[in-house]
């Protein structure tokens, strides 16, 4: 039984096509619980950001599976700010959630989609992770004494020197309510994170990474 030449040729074609896809195909998976550690290219706040307001971060510790290097350090992480609620007046924390939606590895043309949660943040401004990645801002309990206290002791004085001990009763009373109206009026202290905080997620689903893009780790 002789085999044409045409027929070689065809199978020979769909041999390489079958290997390119089996290649195009190969990744490596970063299992869920993995740990990425960033830090943040905005400055984020309750004050001045909504629900939606894009940012990005740098990967600033590169990530490996055994001996391969699948996240090099310097990819850049996108996210969006998913809950935002400033202060209350009077009492309450300002708290703000982050989302974290894709990682972009250099070389590569598409971002890959992550599920990741904030676990760790270390900011100049006082605000610390709650559980399910929410961020919570500092109490102003200190500050809201302050506001209250200073106008009932300058109203004390004033009135003390007016009246004796009744007008010091007097002018504290007035001072107190001069200060707590100017607590009222206005709120606690909003959450800031400023550029360049460090920040840590984990992966809440497994993560793909092409293998064309996972390179042997060297050992110097």
């Amino acid at each position: 039984m002789r085999i044409s030449a045409k027929y070689l040729i065809s199978m020979a074609l769909l041999l390489v096509s079958a290997t390119a896809v089996a290649q195009s195909g190969a990744e490596w998976i970063l299992a869920e619980g993995t740990q990425i550690t960033l830090q943040l290219n905005d400055y984020l706040s309750t004050k001045l950001n909504n629900e939606g307001d894009a940012f990005t971060a740098t990967v600033m510790a590169a990530v490996y599976v055994k001996d391969r290097l699948v996240i090099p350090k310097g990819s850049a992480v996108s996210g969006s700010v998913s809950r935002v609620l400033r202060p209350g007046r009077f009492k309450g924390k300002a708290m703000m959630n982050l989302l974290f939606t894709s990682i972009h590895i250099p070389g590569t043309a598409e971002p890959q989609p992550i599920v990741a949660t904030l676990v760790r943040l270390d900011p100049e401004g006082g605000a610390r992770t709650q559980s399910e990645g929410t961020i919570q801002g500092s109490d102003s309990k200190g500050q809201d004494a302050a506001r209250v206290g200073a106008p009932t002791a300058g109203g004390a004085a004033i009135g003390g020197i007016v009246g004796g001990g009744k007008g010091a009763a007097i002018g504290a009373g007035v001072g107190a309510a001069i200060g707590l109206a100017s607590v009222l009026s206005g709120r606690g202290k909003d959450l800031e994170i400023r550029k360049g905080s460090l920040m840590e997620i984990v992966l809440d689903r497994p993560l793909s990474i092409p293998e064309s893009r996972v390179v042997i780790k060297r050992e110097y």
